[in-house]
């Protein structure tokens, strides 16, 4: 479960990015995030470095790397 900051960290990012493709982003988030517990400071790096792998390569090519 998230904190309230860690929640707005989140939103923050998903603000960024376009509406059609931000649930894939969160289905994206909550395969990365399953089982974890992170600080507030961790929890923004994780998002933002997915961010960017997102931006990069998309949630299936995510999904690859992750079979592999």
């Amino acid at each position: 479960m998230l904190t309230d900051e860690q929640q707005n960290q989140v939103k923050d990012i998903l603000r960024l990015i376009p509406a059609h493709e931000r649930a894939a982003f969160l289905d994206m988030m909550a395969h990365d995030l399953r089982g974890r517990e992170l600080t507030d400071g961790e929890l923004r790096r994780v998002v933002e470095r997915a961010w960017r792998k997102f931006l990069q390569q998309g949630w299936a090519m995510h999904r690859l790397g992750d079979v592999a």
